[in-house]
């Protein structure tokens, strides 16, 4: 009887409708609580998109080769919703930070002979509308490789503050080698219950590494650089029905030790977010052939260092921000 009932508790349509009513009970509070819901009428809501277009302009600079008087129209709009976010009592030192970034936006495309008329105009006019403080970092970093090569050998507190997303690849080649040895040092990463979930597609050939990265959209204006793509897959058949949020936690870990290690071998990585819709999703594992019973989670591009770089600064709250000792 106990046999029978264990087959019925794991069919699959009962299976079904267990993660659907799981499902069910977290999208009530994600349909409370996400961004996306009445993020205009909260400015703890709203700061996110902000944040995200702030950084668009960030990421932009830190591009190898960069579109000079690229994103104007997103400044406008990114100007529009600044001053909406504080009209709803949004937080003065975050439109500080977002302002600099802008003007720093600003004078990178002036430097380089781009027509910023259109966006210097609203800019001033909302700088002096709302008393704007400018801080002193936001932009970009122009860094050495000696510099990471050097901190990339040091101790942790060194080593883990040298690592950057790169976007600026440079041309010499890396070794399949260094890869393999990269990968080899994660491979201690902590997982569930040692349930060790990852699945890691590696791509060297050019042709897929641009089909791949065009697919996932994020790598617009550094794609041709690139010399591999990891994608960082979770196999599902290691979890439970209640455990459909664990392949996400268990892959990232996997993700960030996999960057600390490529790393400390001299390679340059960006992570490169695999958050899209259901349906987009499925479109990519279908494209590149990817099984049924893997879920995408990460997409790291990888390449060399060029001996000087530029990468985005993108400022880091202080820890005590965001900590509660209870």
């Amino acid at each position: 009887m106990k046999s029978l009932k264990n087959k019925i508790k794991t069919s699959f349509p009962v299976v079904w409708i267990r993660v659907f009513l799981a499902k069910l009970q977290e999208t009530t509070k994600a349909s409370k609580h996400l961004c996306t819901s009445g993020m205009y009428s909260n400015s703890e809501k709203l700061i996110t998109p902000l944040t995200i277009a702030t950084h668009a302009l960030e990421k932009g600079m830190s591009i190898g080769k960069a579109r000079y008087g690229f994103g104007q129209s997103k400044a406008l709009e990114l100007l529009k919703g600044l001053q909406l976010y504080l009209n709803i009592g949004g937080d003065k030192s975050f439109v500080n930070e977002s302002c600099t970034v802008i003007k720093k936006y600003i004078e990178y495309n002036v430097t380089h002979g781009a027509n910023m008329e259109a966006v210097i105009t609203v800019f001033n006019s909302f700088c002096k509308a709302n008393n704007i403080e400018f801080v002193p970092y936001g932009g970009i970093y122009e860094l050495d490789h000696s510099f990471i090569r050097e901190k990339a050998q040091s101790t942790f507190d060194e080593f883990s503050q040298s690592r950057f997303a790169v976007r600026d690849f440079g041309e010499f080649p890396i070794s399949r080698e260094d890869i393999e040895r990269a990968l080899k040092l994660c491979e201690r990463t902590p997982t569930a219950c040692n349930r060790q979930s990852q699945r890691v597609h590696i791509y060297l050939n050019k042709d897929k590494i641009e089909k791949l990265c065009k697919l996932q959209g994020g790598g617009r204006g550094f794609i041709d650089e690139m010399q591999g793509a990891i994608l960082i897959c979770s196999d599902l058949r290691s979890y439970d029905f209640y455990e459909t949020n664990l392949p996400y936690v268990d892959a990232s870990l996997y993700g960030m030790n996999l960057m600390y290690s490529l790393h400390y071998y001299d390679i340059a990585s960006i992570p490169l977010t695999m958050g899209h819709k259901t349906r987009y999703t499925n479109r990519i594992m279908k494209e590149m052939n990817l099984p049924d019973n893997e879920v995408p989670i990460l997409l790291v591009a990888i390449g060399s260092y060029k001996e000087q770089l530029r990468v985005a600064q993108s400022h880091r709250k202080n820890w005590k921000e965001y900590t509660e000792f209870i």
